[in-house]
């Protein structure tokens, strides 16, 4: 098992178990830290104020009164430059985001299931390599 670079911290919601002990296996044993998995939105919601993951992965359809654009809506409005990565089955979901301002220029990512989870870790360790090198160019190093 070789571990990455940097241990990278993960909240999974989504509505089916079997796919969040699935994803949080996997992503463990690749060394990084699932910090918590959820099986509807308002419990994430809840939880978002107590601890801050470096990458959140979200599918669109949820069970209760909010979607997947609508939790990620709420985690950006709050963190808007959390990395998120919708892993969802709803082929249309580019366009539906697209009809929301807060994705603009966020750090964002889209897989259509069935993925393969090699996949689900590069777009995690891509999204927050681009949010650091971002960081780094607006934060001038000092000398």
């Amino acid at each position: 098992m070789s571990a990455p670079e940097k241990q990278i911290t993960i909240m999974i919601l989504d509505d089916e178990e079997d796919i969040l002990d699935l994803y949080s296996d996997f992503l463990t044993r690749k060394g990084h830290c699932v910090l918590k998995t959820y099986v509807n939105a308002e419990t994430i919601l809840d939880d978002m104020d107590i601890e801050r993951p470096d990458v959140y992965i979200i599918d669109y359809r949820l069970p209760g009164n909010k979607n997947g654009i609508e939790v990620a809506s709420e985690i950006l409005k709050k963190f808007p430059t959390s990395c998120i990565i919708f892993v969802t089955a709803f082929e249309l979901l580019q366009h539906e985001i697209s009809k929301h301002h807060i994705f603009y220029d966020k750090n964002i990512d889209i897989l259509i299931k069935p993925i393969k989870l090699t996949d689900l870790e590069v777009s995690m360790l891509n999204l927050v390599h681009n949010m650091t090198e971002t960081v780094n160019e607006v934060a001038p190093l000092n000398n």
